[in-house]
């Protein structure tokens, strides 16, 4: 799997420690790259407790999306609905979703704290349809 130019690799020095890391996607730095692209390699097994995103400049294209996840959910903190070009504008926040689930009763499923194990990775998903944008991610974990 590709990475983008700024991928980071967490994982706390102390199992008490709680991190907080940013990384950037830049279509202009990366190349315009669809498909899954690492943000975040886990070194060791880790627990995300918290997950942002900030479009810092404005998305540009015909109908692209970007979703973001993990190894085995990729869009389980941003949904290609979250992430349409329309919602990529500048200095919009993108937060880790919640799926709410009618029924009786009705259930949330929390897409927060999520385990990695090592070796598992932080994605972006990207469609094609993008011509410019940066969005800057922001992830705090902690090992397990």
């Amino acid at each position: 799997m590709a990475a983008i130019s700024d991928v980071k690799t967490i994982g706390s020095t102390y199992s008490n420690e709680e991190n907080v890391l940013k990384v950037r996607y830049d279509f202009s730095k990366d190349a315009g790259a669809a498909g899954a692209l690492d943000l975040f390699v886990a070194s060791k097994d880790t627990i995300i407790t918290g997950f942002y995103a900030v479009v810092k400049t404005a998305f540009a294209g015909s109908g692209g999306s970007l979703a973001v996840g993990v190894t085995g959910a990729t869009s389980a903190f941003v949904t290609a609905t979250q992430g349409a070009v329309a919602n990529l504008t500048a200095n919009a926040l993108l937060t880790a979703n919640t799926v709410v689930t009618e029924g009786t009763p009705n259930t949330l499923a929390f897409s927060l704290p999520r385990r990695l194990a090592a070796g598992d990775k932080v994605v972006q998903t990207i469609g094609t349809g993008f011509t410019a944008g940066v969005i800057e991610y922001t992830i705090k974990f902690q090992t397990a």
